[in-house]
């Protein structure tokens, strides 16, 4: 069994989970509600009458079951939403057993170079005077303009792209070569550059 699988497998385990929380939570909703149903709306607790004691037990029932009922509810939110994180990773994640490492790991080093060369033209562009945000993709230019309006000590001093963000490229780079070349190594497919270039 792959990684990947077994990711898909703990989602899945945890979805269940929460399916059945939320069905505890209803019933304990459902014990609760008739519960009062049958005190009439607004009764009081008649103290020194024979209905006092049912009265007081009838609810601290209804207290209990409300309580493990949000706490199901949340515990089923809690459920749902480790599971969606691990699909959300697995959408994206390349696991060295999946049949395809070798070349999803090829594609996002040659996507992390091309964004990190359209990062060196921008800078490049203000360095010259003349900054060109047309060079860089629509996600860099939104990234920096939140950076132009939220943190703009960070820029260079032409208005160039901060110096972490090619250098955060080129550690991401270099730890994808690698891995690539362990995975080329264990397979014993040829080593090679990792691009084209």
């Amino acid at each position: 069994m792959t990684y990947r699988e077994r990711r898909e497998r703990k989602a899945e385990r945890l979805r269940d989970w929460a399916a059945k929380r939320e069905a505890r939570a209803a019933a304990s909703f459902a014990k609760a509600a008739s519960i009062s149903d049958m005190i009439p709306f607004g009764q009081p607790i008649l103290v020194g009458h024979h209905s006092e004691g049912r009265h007081r037990r009838d609810i601290g029932r209804i207290d209990g079951a409300v309580r493990a009922g949000v706490e199901s509810s949340r515990m089923a939110g809690d459920f749902s939403r480790r599971a969606d994180s691990i699909e959300a990773q697995a959408d994206h994640a390349i696991y060295s057993d999946d049949p395809d490492a070798i070349e999803a790991l090829t594609e996002r080093i040659i996507l992390l170079e091309a964004e990190r060369d359209r990062i060196k033209a921008f800078n490049a562009s203000c360095w010259r005077g003349t900054p060109d945000e047309n060079l860089l993709d629509e996600e860099q230019r939104a990234d920096l303009q939140t950076i132009k309006r939220l943190t703009a000590y960070n820029l260079g001093k032409k208005g160039e792209m901060p110096a972490y963000k090619p250098s955060n490229l080129n550690g991401n780079i270099g730890r994808n070569r690698k891995r690539l070349e362990q995975l080329r190594l264990r397979e014993g497919v040829e080593t090679g550059p990792a691009t084209t270039r």
